[in-house]
């Protein structure tokens, strides 16, 4: 049990992209589709927003790696 629950942020997509929080910047959405720490897709919403996990960017030296 978390003494405080992790944080899921809805991030917004706008023509075909979204912030990725492990990048730290806007991606496509096929390329968020596949990441690990997606946990829900509403695109039924207006506009249609993504919930993700981690709230934190990657340091630079592994976002070399992705």
């Amino acid at each position: 049990m978390f003494l405080f629950p992790p944080r899921l942020d809805r991030r917004v997509v706008d023509a075909g992209r979204v912030f990725c929080p492990r990048r730290g910047s806007d991606v496509d959405v096929d390329r968020c589709a596949g990441c690990e720490f997606l946990t829900a897709f509403d695109d039924r919403a207006n506009p249609p927003t993504i919930r993700c996990r981690p709230d934190c960017a990657l340091p630079a030296f592994l976002l070399r790696a992705l």
